[in-house]
């Protein structure tokens, strides 16, 4: 039997490895035996208690459902907010704010450098008038956003976010939502020198725990980190290595934290997580439970946390982008939907779908409609929800979960022989890892190991497959206007209060202050974004240009 394109389409089960995606063998079939020593008392607990292997709150989805979250970044803060508003009428309720890329190293949309780049990849943000714009007929205490971002550029949007809830009288106590602020978050993506070219690690980091003691201090509700497991998986990582390098990223920052004389029992109950569920149904489950587990006992064993509110690893999951194909999309339908039940069997707290089209630019609406109501139908109409984790108790979910901690958990140990992430990464270490699994993963697609349903098996002739509707993204436009509107802020600002409060950023670096409230006040005389980051490239003697 062919299939177009000439290749042959093998029986049932003919030629495959029964394997999961990170190389666990499988067995025919699954009984007591598997799962021998299994202490169900000390290895599951109930729902809501330590080690949470069932999940981190008794009442799970009966109590409330997950969080439907969408990752949103359009051109400019004022499209954005309208995509935000078009899908909170359709039932969302938490945004994942995707920055561009001049943003995301700190640059303004008018800096030579983000000549071509302005709003492509997400939304610009320059100043704390792009931040109001973003929260235009919202409050930061009703809506939850996620700002896809890594320190230093998240103490600028933080503080931003602070300043904006202060004009609107909004009590900083009831200010919700997540600082990514992961320090690694985009070090998965090539060498550290090229990573840390526009501003030093170091100072990266001294960031990222300023953020933590602020928001502990003054943001109670507000999640101050999110360690980003995706973009690692994104990379062609196994499941194995996903929440190893995650735990091991989330860690060694609690220990820079603690040296900095945070109190373990306080701030990680604000730590959270975000993780990729990818086509791998029970593999993917496995993890998210292995991994709960493998964080509780780590931070009640080896960190000493005596708080159960620090033993709980709360996390967002989205569907996993590279498993998206760009031939027949609207299969990516299918692909979501399994990950998205994945990430609920497996007890995740948000839940962000890609929508069909991501693998040829930006969701629609349509698209981003039909991504939401895969979630709406998981949530209200499979009858998942109706009790809690109901998997527990199966041989081979249990067993997965067994094998799925010992893997981890001994590639966490290997990270902490050789040092812990930040010697992971200086090493070149973490960076061979990840290459070493993209060459595998491609490899396994080319060799025909690992099907991809309209790219390796079950073609389409070219033009079969009705086409789909392209999101158009007015890069030119958007760039011009935003050069227009940052002359006009420049222009409307006192001269004399910005230059003192560029240098009060550069003192308060010396000295080493918590740079957020130094972030605050220099916002408010219109310093914008790019401004700041040289001010604190300047104090570090650090250029690049």
């Amino acid at each position: 039997m062919s299939t177009p394109g000439g290749r042959v389409a093998p029986r049932d089960h003919e030629e495959q490895v029964f394997e999961t995606g990170a190389g666990i063998p499988i067995d025919e079939l699954y009984g007591p035996d598997a799962i021998t020593g299994f202490d169900p008392g000390c290895d599951l607990g109930l729902p809501g208690e330590y080690p949470y292997t069932r999940g981190p709150y008794a009442g799970m989805y009966r109590s409330r459902i997950w969080t439907r979250r969408f990752q949103v970044g359009f051109g400019s803060p004022e499209e954005t907010n309208e995509r935000i508003k078009y899908l909170a009428a359709n039932g969302a309720n938490g945004f994942v704010i995707t920055i561009d890329l001049p943003t995301s190293y700190g640059f303004d949309s008018d800096d030579p450098l983000a000549d071509g780049e302005v709003g492509v990849t997400g939304v610009a943000i320059s100043t704390l008038e792009d931040m109001a714009a973003l929260y235009a007929g919202f409050s930061p205490s009703q809506l939850s956003y996620a700002l896809s971002i890594r320190p230093p550029v998240s103490s600028v949007t933080l503080a931003m976010l602070a300043c904006v809830a202060k004009r609107r009288g909004v009590d900083f106590k009831d200010v919700i939502g997540t600082q990514q602020n992961d320090p690694f978050y985009q070090m998965s993506g090539g060498p550290l020198q090229t990573i840390t070219q526009f501003f030093p690690l170091e100072g990266t980091l001294r960031l990222c725990i300023d953020n933590i003691e602020y928001i502990s201090q003054h943001l109670p509700r507000l999640n101050w980190m999110v360690t980003n497991g995706y973009n690692l998986r994104e990379t062609g990582v196994n499941a194995i290595q996903d929440g190893a390098f995650t735990l091991g990223h989330a860690f060694n920052i609690f220990r820079l934290a603690r040296q900095r004389g945070l109190d373990i029992d306080v701030f990680p109950r604000r730590a959270s997580f975000f993780l990729s569920a990818s086509i791998d149904f029970f593999e993917e489950i496995a993890k998210f439970r292995a991994m709960r587990r493998l964080y509780a006992r780590t931070m009640k064993n080896e960190f000493g946390a005596s708080n159960p509110e620090c033993w709980r690893l709360r996390f967002s999951v989205q569907s996993a982008g590279n498993t998206l194909t760009t031939q027949q999309p609207r299969v990516n339908m299918v692909r979501a939907g399994i990950e998205a039940m994945a990430a609920v069997f497996g007890g995740a707290q948000s839940i962000h779908l890609c929508s069909y089209d991501e693998g040829h630019g930006l969701p629609t609406e349509e698209s981003s409609r039909m991504a939401l109501r895969t979630q709406q139908v998981i949530a209200y109409e499979s009858g998942i929800t109706k009790t809690i984790d109901p998997l527990a108790g199966s041989y081979y979910v249990e067993s997965l979960t067994n094998r799925m901690e010992q893997e981890i958990g001994g590639m966490l140990a290997d990270i902490d022989r050789r040092g812990g992430m930040v010697a992971c990464i200086r090493d070149g270490w973490l960076e061979a890892e990840i290459n070493a699994a993209r060459i595998r993963n491609q490899r396994d697609i080319d060799d025909g190991k690992r099907v991809l349903v309209g790219v390796n098996r079950f073609q389409v002739e070219p033009g079969e497959d009705p086409p789909i509707h392209i999101h158009k993204i007015r890069a030119d436009e958007w760039g011009e206007r935003r050069t227009a509107m940052l002359r006009r802020y420049r222009a409307d600002r006192d001269p004399g209060r910005w230059s003192d409060a560029m240098a009060r950023i550069e003192g308060a670096w010396r000295d080493g202050d918590n740079m957020v409230p130094v972030l605050m006040d220099a916002l408010e005389h219109r310093v914008t974004m790019g401004e700041a980051h040289e001010a604190m490239r300047k104090a570090q003697h650090w250029s690049f240009r």
